[in-house]
């Protein structure tokens, strides 16, 4: 069955917190393509994420536009946030047996190479692939969970490595994606609101609670996909000024019963005293998946 691009847009749209503009069709043996681009924005001047549906098996491609290279040139000079949500991510697909190509110039080059950073890039190149997926099958997950949740990861890690941008709001100038009236502190701004932060914690961990394993868009359908709480692991207010977010360590998907709950005691209740509650109350999770 064909993926719709429009709907795939908007799911990874939302979770990956940057508007997304799409289009789809087949290459010439008949395989689904799908291109995501960056809506309102001169693909020119931006980027494709192409995303080739094969027999079993995902093709990811960053591919910048033709006039793209001063994007590349911020991209190049991503901030300590960003190259760690970054790496985390990337570290992430491996350990879930996907192939991750990255080329600067031409050049092929390891993640978490530290010496790529800062140069100035006139080109870059990314490639995911990822097989033994139970692509076209009827049983088991359908083919858009299986492409999104792929495409989702894969997004996050081009996010984490996007310049931000300003946007005036009702208190004062934040990063694209923080919420409209937000006044908290300068922690709370620069480590829970990022949206490169988010992106990665969902690309890593998914969107079930980690507590209670419950799963809005299981539980309500489309309208709640997504819908999930980032808590930290370390406190914010343990954290320095120049302390760098690690998405895989620091931070864990809650919803919003389990982190009020969390948050119940100082300092907060890990992951695994909530879980552990429950199961002394219920013998299990309610909502514990599988």
């Amino acid at each position: 069955m064909l993926l719709d691009p429009v709907t795939l847009a908007g799911r990874i749209s939302g979770e990956a917190g940057l508007q997304l503009s799409s289009e789809g069709g087949a290459d010439e043996d008949r395989h689904q393509w799908i291109a995501l681009r960056p809506a309102e924005h001169d693909p020119a001047h931006t980027f494709e994420i192409r995303i080739s549906i094969l027999w079993r098996r995902l093709k990811i491609e960053f591919l910048p536009g033709k006039f793209a290279r001063p994007l590349l040139a911020e991209m190049a000079k991503a901030d300590e946030d960003g190259r760690a949500a970054f790496s985390s991510i990337v570290r992430d697909l491996a350990l879930r047996g996907a192939s991750f190509e990255w080329q600067v110039d031409g050049v092929s080059i390891p993640f978490d190479a530290p010496d790529i950073w800062g140069r100035d890039w006139s080109r870059m190149r990314l490639q995911l692939n990822r097989g033994n997926l139970e692509l076209g099958i009827d049983e088991g997950r359908s083919d858009f969970e299986i492409v999104s949740e792929w495409t989702q990861r894969f997004v996050a890690a081009i996010v984490a490595l996007l310049p931000l941008e300003a946007v005036q709001t009702e208190s004062n100038e934040l990063p694209l994606g923080f919420p409209e009236g937000a006044a908290a502190p300068m922690l709370v701004n620069r480590y829970e609101r990022d949206r490169r932060n988010r992106a990665a914690a969902l690309a890593i961990h998914g969107t079930r609670c980690k507590a209670c394993g419950v799963d809005f868009g299981e539980r309500y359908g489309p309208i709640a996909a997504g819908v999930i709480d980032i808590h930290h692991t370390i406190p914010l207010s343990r954290l320095g000024e120049d302390y760098v977010i690690d998405p895989f360590n620091d931070l864990v998907p809650l919803c919003p019963n389990c982190h009020r709950v969390a948050h119940r005691t100082d300092p907060p209740l890990k992951v695994e005293a909530i879980t552990a509650i429950m199961q002394q109350r219920f013998g299990a999770p309610p909502n514990a998946a599988g």
